[in-house]
């Protein structure tokens, strides 16, 4: 029971309390929300960031000593007669992994060079163009992109067939002189072999390559030699 003095709220106070009440929830809420998806956003770009650089400098120290490369499509992948022991391929495997696949007597050893959870990964492979040459690539080298995109987000039209591809989180280019490759050698001519043939210098999305070398063995010289005596 309220005394003389006292006297308790009114409705509309509790109505302006509660409504004030109210504001401040909602926007303590959006800041929250907010606050939630910019550190979402960084997640993902910090784990998509991780997984280009990681992926761009395996393929460049692994490419940069071998002899023999060859670059292909998925859909003309090598089947087991095309390949010998210790040959390496690196490609995007089909949970979405960039895995290093090695060749051996015992058979498919492969290797996740780069995992993400909240992005998709994209290979690209192909030959830097001779200056010197009109139409002509460089055997002897290797350019390749690595790039994250977004799961849920549309970025540009990039193939310009009318539907947008998902926007890139980030990317990486890079170019690798092949130092152990002759000119003139080091990769199969065929129509599967990209940039071996003039009517398929396209960009692949996996290469194969081998890292020994065939060494010169000396013989004993051939009869009559005298070495001048």
């Amino acid at each position: 029971m309220l005394k003389a003095d006292q006297r308790g709220f009114s409705l509309v106070e509790l109505l302006l309390t509660i409504i004030l009440i109210s504001v401040v929830l909602a926007i303590g809420y959006n800041a929250f929300a907010y606050g939630l998806k910019a550190w979402e956003n960084y997640v993902i770009r910090q784990e998509a960031e991780a997984a280009v650089r990681l992926a761009s400098l395996v393929i460049t120290n692994e490419v940069n000593y071998a002899s023999y490369l060859e670059i292909r499509k998925q859909a003309d992948d090598w089947a087991s007669t095309e390949v010998q022991e210790n040959d390496r391929l690196i490609f995007i495997n089909n949970a979405g992994d960039i895995v290093l696949r090695e060749i051996t007597a015992a058979g498919n050893v492969d290797t996740t060079i780069a995992h993400t959870e909240k992005s998709t990964l994209e290979l690209s492979f192909s030959k830097p163009a001779d200056n010197n040459i009109p139409d002509s690539y460089l055997d002897n080298s290797l350019k390749f992109s690595v790039k994250a995109r977004y799961k849920d987000k549309d970025g540009a039209d990039e193939d310009g067939d009318g539907i947008p591809e998902k926007a890139v989180i980030y990317s990486s280019n890079s170019a690798v002189l092949i130092s152990n490759m002759l000119e003139g050698s080091g990769f199969p001519i065929s129509a599967e072999s990209l940039y071996s043939q003039t009517t398929n210098c396209t960009p692949g999305d996996r290469i194969l390559y081998r890292t020994t070398v065939q060494l010169f063995v000396p013989t004993a010289p051939g009869g009559g030699f005298t070495c001048g005596l």
